[in-house]
């Protein structure tokens, strides 16, 4: 088969210590609104057709060394602002293009905030 076959990622599956603890941060700073739950990961709605979900590894290791995914936003400076005033570690603008920052949640995983 020589053509393109995947359509889409459905889910993006983050490595989180604590379920219940990283579930309740990533509502309260991001207002996640909870698809569903079970024992060891918790499915959170962003947009249709976008499945992040958080799984829980008690000894999982982030690394700094990337970012495994991008939150796209409407207007970064107003959403880094916000997220600076909820006490969240942002880092300085990152260069280039497109316009963007990186938050570090409570398990030390580094994410993206982009503006399209």
């Amino acid at each position: 088969m020589t053509e393109k076959f995947v359509e889409r990622i459905d889910a993006v599956f983050l490595p989180v210590k604590n379920l219940e603890e990283s579930l309740a941060w990533y509502q309260s700073v991001f207002h996640f609104p909870l698809r569903w739950k079970n024992k060891r990961m918790a499915g959170l709605e962003i947009a249709n057709n976008c499945g992040f979900h958080l799984v829980e590894v008690p000894d999982y290791e982030p690394s700094d060394q990337y970012t495994p995914l991008n939150f796209v936003v409407e207007d970064v400076k107003k959403v880094r602002e916000m997220l600076i005033r909820k006490n969240v570690t942002v880092s300085n603008w990152r260069n280039g293009e497109p316009k963007r920052f990186d938050v570090t949640d409570i398990n030390n995983n580094l994410i993206s905030v982009i503006q399209l």
